[in-house]
C-alpha cells in the first residue's frame, strides 16, 4: 500500500479516536434539590428546553443553565433565588442544582381599566370578580397572561371587534417582593347583527326559519350563533351547516350573518355489526331519504337481525314548525322473535306526535295498532290491540367520552279497552331511572331503578312482546337476558304482570382509558310479589374507546343455590 494510503488511514483513525470519549459520554442530565410543587415543575420545564448539553460543555453552559433556572423561578413569581451548580461527584454526567428559592413576589395592585362598552357590559364585571390572579397572591406570569387572553377572547365572542389593549405591564420590585400589574383594555362599541343572509334553497330556509333565533339590531354573541347551528346540524338534514359574521363587510357597528346550508344527499345507506351477550351477534342496516319533499318529509328505514330477534322498521318523519322540536312520525314495523320461551310475530302502525321542551324533556303522544301471534310458553294466541299513550323521556349528562355527571329518565303508559276495537282491556305502565355521579376525579357511582305493571282482569290474553321479563346486560347480571319471570308446571318462562328491578355499581378511574368496576344488581318479574328477588354481583372492567365505551363483566347469581356465573359484554354509554 503507498505511503499517501497509509497516511490517509492514519488521520481517519484518529480522528475517530479523538471522537469517542465525546460520543460516548451521555448528555448532561439535571437533579433539582430544594423545591417541590409547581416551582419544581416549572424549572424541570425550561431545563428540558435546554439543548442536550455533554459533560465536558458543562464550563461554557454553566450560565445558559442558571438562566433557564432563573426563568423557571421568576415565571411562577420567585425573583430572588439562591443557586448553586455543582458536579455529582459519583456521575459525571449529573448536574446537582441547589436553589433557595427565597420569598415569592406577591401581587400588590391589580388595575384593569376598560373603556367603551364593556364599562357597561355586566359578563366584563363578572370576569374582573373572578380574575385567577388577585391582590395578595403569588404572581404568576401565566395566570398574568391568562387575563389578557381572557379579555380578548371575552371581547370577541361578545362582538367588540374593534378592541384592543392599549397597555399591559408588570412592574416587579425583587426587594420588596411586590409586583403591580396594569391592563388598558379598549372594547370600542359592541357590534350588532345586521342582515341575516341565506345561502340554501328556499324550502331549506323556510324549514330551518324556526331555528334562527337571532333578529337584526341585536347585540352579537358568538354562542347563539354555536347554538344555531348546532341545533340546525342535529335535524340531520344538511351535510353541513356554516353560521357565522361577514366581518368584512362590518361596518359603523354592524355585522351581517351568513347562513350556508347543505343538504345531506338523496339518500343515504348504513350497515353495521355488532355484539353482546343477551343477544349474541348482530347486523344491522338502514336506509333514509332526508329529502323527500320540499317540505322537509323525511324518510329512513331500519333492519336488525340477530339470532333470537329479527325486525324491519319504517319511520316518517312530517315537521311541524320546529323540525327539532315539534313533529309528526309515522311509525311501521315487523318483528319476529325466538328467545327462550317465547314465539312471537309481531306488527305494528302507530302516529307519534313528539314535541321536545326547552327543560330537556321529550314527549310522545302516539295511537299504535298491535297485531301479534304468539307462543308462550304453554299459551298461546293472537291480539288485536289500539294502544293510545304517551311517554316521556329526559337524558342530561356532562363529561365527555366518560361521564362525570348524568340521569336519564324514562316513563310511558298506555290504555287498551274493547270499546275503541281492542281484543281486551288492560293499562300497562313503566319507567326507569338512571343516575350517574362522580366524587373527586376517579369515583364513580350508578344507580338504576326500573318499575313496570299491567293492570287489568285480562292478563292472560296479554302478548307477549307486552309482558314483562328481566335479567341480563341492562337489568340483573348473573342471569341470561329476560330469563327471569314466572313460569308454568313445566319450568317455561309466562311472562309477568310486574317487573321491579335496582341496581348499584361503583367504578374507579385507573387510568385514562381505563375503569374497574364493582357491582350488585337485584329484581324480579312476578304477578304476585311472593317470589325472592334474584340477585347478581360481580366485578368487571371499562375500556374506552373512539367508538363508545366497551363493558366486560364477569357476574355471579348469589340468590341461587347453584351460585352460576355469567359473561356480560356490551358497548354504549353508561346512560
Amino acid at each position: 500500500m503507498s505511503a499517501p494510503c497509509w497516511l490517509m488511514l492514519g488521520t481517519l483513525f484518529c480522528m475517530f479516536w479523538l471522537a469517542l470519549p465525546a460520543q460516548a459520554a451521555g448528555k448532561l442530565t439535571y437533579e433539582v434539590q430544594g423545591l417541590k410543587g409547581e416551582p419544581l415543575d416549572n424549572v424541570r420545564t425550561y431545563l428540558d428546553g435546554l439543548p442536550a448539553y455533554q459533560p465536558h460543555q458543562l464550563r461554557a453552559v454553566r450560565d445558559k443553565i442558571r438562566e433557564a433556572v432563573t426563568r423557571g423561578l421568576q415565571a411562577v413569581g420567585y425573583y430572588q433565588p439562591e443557586i448553586t451548580l455543582t458536579r455529582d461527584p459519583k456521575v459525571r454526567e449529573k448536574m446537582l442544582i441547589k436553589i433557595n428559592a427565597g420569598k415569592p413576589v406577591r401581587v400588590r395592585h391589580v388595575d384593569i381599566l376598560l373603556r367603551g362598552d364593556a364599562g357597561q357590559d355586566e359578563a366584563f364585571s363578572q370576569l374582573l370578580d373572578k380574575l385567577p390572579l388577585k391582590e395578595g397572591e403569588i404572581f404568576h406570569h401565566g395566570r398574568y397572561e391568562s387575563i389578557k387572553s381572557s379579555l380578548g377572547s371575552l371581547g370577541l365572542s361578545r362582538g367588540y371587534f374593534d378592541a384592543r389593549l392599549r397597555k399591559s405591564e408588570v412592574k416587579v420590585y425583587p426587594d420588596q417582593q411586590a409586583a403591580d400589574i396594569l391592563i388598558l383594555f379598549d372594547a370600542g362599541r359592541r357590534y350588532h347583527y345586521g342582515d341575516i343572509r341565506y345561502e340554501a334553497s328556499p324550502e331549506a330556509v323556510k324549514l330551518i326559519r324556526p331555528l334562527i333565533r337571532i333578529h337584526t339590531g341585536e347585540p352579537y354573541l358568538a354562542t347563539d350563533l354555536a347554538e344555531m347551528s348546532q341545533n340546525v346540524s342535529a335535524t340531520s338534514l344538511f351535510r353541513e351547516t356554516d353560521i357565522r359574521p361577514v366581518m368584512a363587510e362590518a361596518k359603523d357597528g354592524i355585522v351581517p350573518v351568513r347562513v350556508t346550508l347543505t343538504p345531506r344527499d338523496k339518500h343515504e345507506v348504513e350497515a353495521g355489526i355488532g355484539f353482546s351477550t343477551d343477544e349474541g351477534p348482530r347486523v344491522s342496516g338502514s336506509w333514509e331519504k332526508p329529502w323527500v319533499n320540499s317540505y322537509g318529509h323525511k324518510l329512513k328505514t331500519e333492519f336488525k337481525v340477530s339470532q333470537p330477534k329479527a325486525e324491519v322498521s319504517l319511520d316518517y318523519q312530517i315537521p311541524v314548525g320546529n323540525p327539532l322540536e315539534d313533529y309528526y312520525s309515522v311509525l311501521s314495523g315487523f318483528k319476529h322473535e325466538d328467545l327462550n320461551d317465547t314465539q312471537s310475530d309481531l306488527t305494528t302502525v302507530g302516529l307519534h306526535r313528539w314535541k321536545k321542551k326547552s327543560n330537556g324533556w321529550d314527549r310522545d303522544l302516539y295511537f299504535r295498532v298491535l297485531y301479534e301471534d304468539y307462543v308462550q310458553a304453554s299459551e298461546s294466541g293472537n291480539s288485536l290491540l289500539l294502544l293510545p299513550g304517551v311517554s316521556w323521556s329526559r337524558l342530561r349528562m356532562r363529561g365527555g367520552p366518560v361521564p362525570s355527571w348524568g340521569d336519564r329518565q324514562q316513563w310511558l303508559v298506555e290504555v287498551s279497552d274493547p270499546s275503541w276495537g281492542s281484543d281486551i282491556s288492560f293499562i300497562r305502565t313503566w319507567g326507569r331511572t338512571k343516575w350517574l355521579r362522580t366524587l373527586g376525579d376517579d369515583h364513580r357511582f350508578l344507580l338504576r331503578a326500573e318499575q313496570g305493571a299491567i293492570i287489568g282482569d285480562s292478563f292472560s290474553k296479554v302478548p307477549s312482546s307486552l309482558r314483562f321479563f328481566t335479567g341480563g346486560d341492562q337489568t340483573v347480571r348473573g342471569f341470561d337476558y329476560e330469563s327471569i319471570s314466572p313460569t308454568d308446571s313445566n319450568g317455561e318462562l309466562l311472562g309477568a304482570r310486574y317487573v321491579t328491578a335496582a341496581s348499584a355499581e361503583y367504578n374507579y378511574r385507573f387510568s385514562e382509558r381505563w375503569l374497574g368496576a364493582l357491582f350488585v344488581d337485584g329484581g324480579t318479574a312476578t304477578n304476585d310479589y311472593t317470589e325472592a328477588w334474584k340477585i347478581g354481583t360481580g366485578l368487571g372492567v371499562r375500556w374506552v374507546t373512539p367508538v363508545g365505551m366497551v363493558r366486560v363483566d364477569v357476574a355471579v347469581g348469589v340468590s341461587e343455590p347453584d351460585k352460576p356465573w355469567r359473561l356480560h359484554f356490551a358497548l354504549g354509554p353508561d346512560l
